[in-house]
């Protein structure tokens, strides 16, 4: 149950739906496009603000992801409306599979709300490095995950 004596003295937690995809015209970006077509609406420290739609957001590049391996990508936005991301910790996706590991959230970029996630798969013939490789690049697999905030409990696949 939320308990909203947290939202008190301020809170940080994204109140709608951003509708995170791969991006318009550049597959190595990614768009909001929220279901009610009006964009996201988040809260930082207290105080709300909106991200309109928008299309073709570049994402943060980070070191690249090796073969056979699943992380996740933090989708995070500033007051200004300025989008981030944070890489996670890359496991092998067998490890993850037969139970021997999971994946732990990163903690989000200072003064950002979450408002998504990737969750990314390379195959045994595919690196991915965020900013630079198409979202949709061959023996890729993108997931866009929409959250009010970063979870709590790892993933475990």
């Amino acid at each position: 149950m939320l308990n909203l004596d947290e939202f008190s003295r301020g809170g940080t937690i994204c109140f709608s739906k951003a509708g995170l995809k791969i991006g318009n015209s550049d597959a190595k970006d990614v768009d909001i496009a929220a279901p009610n077509g009006a964009g996201v609406d988040f809260a930082i420290n207290g105080v709300v603000y909106h991200k309109a739609d928008a299309a073709d957001i570049a994402i943060t590049a980070a070191t690249a992801q090796g073969l056979l391996r699943t992380c996740i990508y933090l989708v995070c936005l500033s007051t200004a409306g300025a989008l981030t991301t944070v890489k996670g910790t890359a496991q092998l996706t067998a490890d993850l599979v037969a139970g021997n590991e999971v994946l732990d959230f990163p903690q989000p970029t200072a003064d950002t709300c979450c408002i998504g996630y990737l969750h990314v798969v390379t195959a045994s013939s595919a690196n991915f490095t965020a900013g630079t490789t198409d979202l949709d690049a061959s023996n890729v697999t993108t997931t866009y995950v929409d959250v009010t905030n970063v979870p709590v409990a790892p993933l475990t696949s």
